[in-house]
Formats: C-alpha cells, sequence, structure tokens
C-alpha cells in the first residue's frame, strides 16, 4: 500500500498512519509532511515496516532541502512518486 501524508509529523493523521503502516508498504511526505526532515526522532524515521520517502519539491519550497540531505533522509522527485503510484494497487491518502 502506498500512504502519502500531507500533515505535519506530530499529527494526528502522522499518528495514525504510522499505526496503519505494514510491512512492504511505502509513503511520501508531501506538503507539510516534509516537515518531518526537521524532526530526525519522528518515529517514522525509525519503522522498518515501511519505506518513506519526501517529495523533494515540498521540501525546497519549504526550505528544509538542505536539511533533508543533512540528515540523509529519502527524497524522490515527481516522476520517483508517479512510479510508486504505479507499483502501488491501494493508495491512501492522510490529510
Amino acid at each position: 500500500m502506498l500512504h502519502i501524508l500531507n500533515k505535519p509529523p506530530h499529527s494526528d493523521a502522522a499518528v495514525q498512519m504510522l499505526n496503519a503502516l505494514s510491512n512492504g508498504d511505502s509513503v511520501v511526505l508531501i506538503e507539510d509532511g516534509v516537515q518531518a526532515a526537521l524532526y530526525p526522532e519522528w518515529q517514522g524515521w525509525a519503522t522498518s515496516a515501511a519505506s518513506i520517502f519526501m517529495l523533494a519539491e515540498d521540501a525546497i519550497s519549504r526550505g528544509i532541502h538542505s536539511i533533508a540531505i543533512t540528515h540523509g533522509l529519502p527524497l524522490i522527485e515527481m516522476d520517483g512518486f508517479v512510479a510508486l503510484t504505479e507499483q502501488h494497487e491501494q493508495i491512501i491518502s492522510w490529510y
């Protein structure tokens, strides 16, 4: 399953999403979800159930792209996001 989160990492939506993750899932953090780069201790970065990515365009627009790179956080471009949507039959958005 592909999970798309557009809320900050400590929001109710983010907590609910983390609780819903299963092995093999993928997560794309978009919009305010990329604020997770500011919290390297966020539980999502430690999960082994899912691969978590940040949309690079949103990290750039929020001025935290360099922070994500410094912390070695996985960034994807829009074409990578589209590829993930093609790979997953089920997609859930957390708003």
